[in-house]
């Protein structure tokens, strides 16, 4: 695996609408990065800082207080990994990502 740096952002903010599924909290957050939602996406290659990491949870556990395993079933699974290296409010976006996906003629 890769471990070069191709771009360093700042996190950004997500909120969610009273009708969203918490985990449209990781889909806002990885489209607000520069991802088209038809790419493939690599979260063990988006790196960020466990105040991130948790604000992402909170955001979801918000809309699913009583579910706390699903939320953190789904930020291991599917969430951004953490560094202590990176620097308060900062997300790094290793080589591969993002994969473009092929398109059919």
């Amino acid at each position: 695996m890769s471990k070069q740096i191709i771009m360093v952002v700042d996190a950004p903010e997500v909120s969610l609408s009273e009708n969203e599924n918490p985990s449209e909290a990781l889909v806002k957050f990885y489209r607000a990065l520069g991802w088209n939602g038809e790419d493939t996406l690599n979260p063990c290659k988006i790196r960020t800082t466990k105040a991130v990491f948790d604000y992402l949870c909170e955001t979801m556990l918000k809309r699913c207080p009583d579910h706390p395993v699903n939320v953190g079933m789904t930020m291991v699974n599917i969430g951004p990994g953490t560094d202590d290296y990176i620097p308060p409010g900062k997300v790094y976006l290793l080589e591969g990502w993002i994969t473009p996906t092929e398109t059919k003629m």
